[in-house]
């Protein structure tokens, strides 16, 4: 039975409810190196709802120093143009560490994957090297996976630019989701907070709608902890690539009888608005053939639906107005697809992975449409 922790916070009570979730779990920190592992994905604003909250930060980071750990913070930020230490002064997740925040990325090591098309990978090297990892990840909808949560996260493992050399080796949705499982294999984290201050909706993960939520969840078992998330946004957690490869892995439960809940019980956010590439596609009238048709099971079917309905998406301009010309999309774009003439234009060449989307410091960009469920 998986036991998943889920507690209502506030200011004032952050540190409180954090510090019993570790005397409930122990992880025997005691004389042992930590490395707490947000999302860092930018230079975003601290309460942007994009970056895990300093002040959750802060509040795992003081609890692991007091129970006589030695604690690293420290992320791979997305994109190529921005250095780790900038990012986590930007982000105020330097500050916020008490001291212990380093760039992860100055030391990395070339990793073997039991996979065909990718075989190796280079990760911070500190990843393998410290007794536990305590994964902090955001309550947010990603455009490529779903949601982000305790699997995605470790996708910060990688070092630098190599992120993009990943999404062009596995450019299908499936192809990353069992990307994504590998790494997280390479080194599962010990332990799961989820920062639930808030929820982003919509265009996630940079630039969706960010609703206030209040919440901390946490847990050993990250398929569990991913689960809940996702039945609080309103999916079925097997709908999710992801988490049904992550699961058959062994990595965890998806079932909502195998997970035991400690302090509340998920509810689902009334309206919440998923992503349209997540939503499965309903054929049209008398259409045949395609993956659909040949799924053999209700799940491989969802699966199958979900696989179409991105294929069909590409990444677009939706607020010129917002746009600044920076050129960060077509410096992170893998298959270099995207050209500024002198705003960004989208050629044949894109693979859907979305990173323009992701990566734009403004929000410009949008994957054609979202809407809610």
């Amino acid at each position: 039975m998986a036991r998943v922790y889920i507690e209502s916070v506030t200011p004032r009570n952050l540190e409180k409810k954090i510090e019993a979730i570790f005397s409930a779990h122990d992880l025997g920190m005691r004389g042992k190196t930590v490395l707490v592992k947000p999302n860092m994905l930018g230079p975003f604003p601290g309460d942007s709802g994009v970056i895990t909250h300093p002040e959750v930060i802060s509040a795992v980071v003081k609890s692991c120093l007091a129970r006589g750990a030695e604690v690293m913070v420290g992320d791979n930020p997305g994109g190529v143009s921005k250095g780790t230490a900038a990012v986590g002064e930007a982000t105020g997740l330097a500050a916020a560490s008490h001291g212990c925040f380093i760039p992860i990325n100055r030391r990395v090591k070339r990793v073997k994957l039991p996979s065909n098309r990718i075989s190796e990978v280079l990760i911070s090297a500190l990843v393998l090297e410290v007794d536990l990892i305590i994964n902090v990840p955001v309550f947010k909808t990603h455009v490529l996976t779903g949601l982000t949560g305790a699997i995605k996260n470790t996708f910060g493992y990688v070092a630098g630019a190599y992120k993009s050399k990943l999404h062009l080796k596995a450019p299908s949705g499936k192809l990353f989701a069992a990307l994504l499982c590998d790494l997280f294999a390479i080194r599962p984290p010990d332990f799961h907070i989820v920062d639930a201050l808030t929820a982003m909706e919509g265009n996630g993960p940079s630039f969706g709608r960010v609703r206030k939520l209040g919440k901390i969840i946490a847990g050993a078992d990250p398929v569990a902890v991913d689960a809940t998330i996702a039945r609080m946004m309103g999916f079925d957690p097997a709908e999710l690539p992801l988490l049904r490869i992550a699961a058959r892995r062994g990595f965890g439960t998806l079932k909502a009888e195998e997970i035991e809940y400690v302090g509340e019980t998920p509810v689902v956010i009334p309206d919440f608005e998923l992503l349209l590439s997540f939503q499965p596609r309903q054929p049209k009238k008398g259409e045949k053939g395609g993956r659909t048709s040949r799924a053999t099971s209700p799940e491989e079917q969802t699966e199958a639906a979900i696989i179409v309905r991105r294929s069909t998406l590409k990444p677009f301009l939706a607020h010129p107005d917002l746009c600044v010309r920076c050129g960060e999309c077509a410096v992170n774009c893998p298959p270099r697809a995207i050209k500024l003439k002198p705003y960004p234009r989208i050629g044949r060449g894109c693979i859907s992975c979305f990173c323009c989307v992701e990566l734009c410091p403004k929000g410009a960009l949008e994957v054609n449409e979202s809407r809610g469920r």
